[in-house]
């Protein structure tokens, strides 16, 4: 997997920095993915993006592969 970056401000998970509001590059998918994310509010930006969420956690992604158990959103 290429680079990933987490949004400080909401836990959307991205390997595009630049989608991101405060983007913080990560480790590896087992930093974020299975961990709970209080109160996501979405960066504006990150709304037209995003594709998908964790079954598990309910981690926002943008692509499936980036989350343990992909689900669409809605």
């Amino acid at each position: 997997m290429n680079l990933v970056y987490e949004c400080r401000s909401c836990g959307v998970i991205s390997q595009e920095e630049g989608h991101l509001c405060q983007p913080q590059r990560l480790e590896n998918m087992g930093v974020y993915c299975g961990t709970q994310k209080e109160n996501v509010q979405m960066c504006t930006e990150m709304k037209q993006h995003l594709t998908h969420v964790c079954g598990s956690c309910g981690r926002p992604a943008e692509q499936a592969d980036m989350v343990c158990d992909p689900k669409f959103p809605g």
